[in-house]
């Protein structure tokens, strides 16, 4: 059973002085490997305010995963979105997009109507997953781990949710 999970929540992170040791980078690099193994797809977003994420894979990896990300001490105030069985995945790999004043970003703050930026509390969830979609397809400075589309082995669900 396919599923997909969409959640928004409130950054902690404090930019690094030195970007190789950024916490951003170490959730890029472990985001990579460990969906990889999980068969996990989606998309992933971040300003210096928010975070914003869109998981689809096996409902027991996908519940797993998110008990873990709710844990993390770089954020806090998830707000869960979405959470539904999907028909099929909308997200075809992993892939990582910066929403920052680009042009990108600005294009799609103006045409979801976000005056202030990248802001997830604003919008409808449909809004939602949309925008983080078309961040990760538009964006051109993406970091993108290709996911085998196998589905992993059902696993009893966590109580997280």
């Amino acid at each position: 059973m396919l599923f997909r999970l969409s959640y928004y929540s409130t950054n902690l992170i404090k930019k690094s002085a030195n970007p190789g040791d950024s916490e951003l980078r170490k959730i890029i690099l472990a985001a990579g490997a460990n969906n990889r193994i999980l068969g996990i797809t989606g998309g992933l977003m971040f300003n210096r305010n928010y975070f914003g994420q869109v998981l689809e894979g096996d409902r027991s990896s996908v519940s797993d995963l998110f008990c873990r990300i709710a844990k993390d001490q770089r954020h806090r105030s998830l707000v869960i979105v979405e959470a539904s069985v999907v028909d099929r995945r909308m997200f075809g790999h992993w892939s990582m997009g910066l929403a920052e004043k680009t042009e990108t970003a600005e294009l799609l703050n103006s045409k979801y109507g976000l005056v202030e930026g990248f802001n997830p509390g604003a919008m409808s969830a449909d809004d939602f997953l949309n925008y983080v979609f078309e961040m990760i397809s538009l964006e051109n400075q993406l970091v993108s781990v290709s996911i085998p589309t196998w589905e992993t082995d059902s696993r009893r669900a966590s109580d997280c949710f």
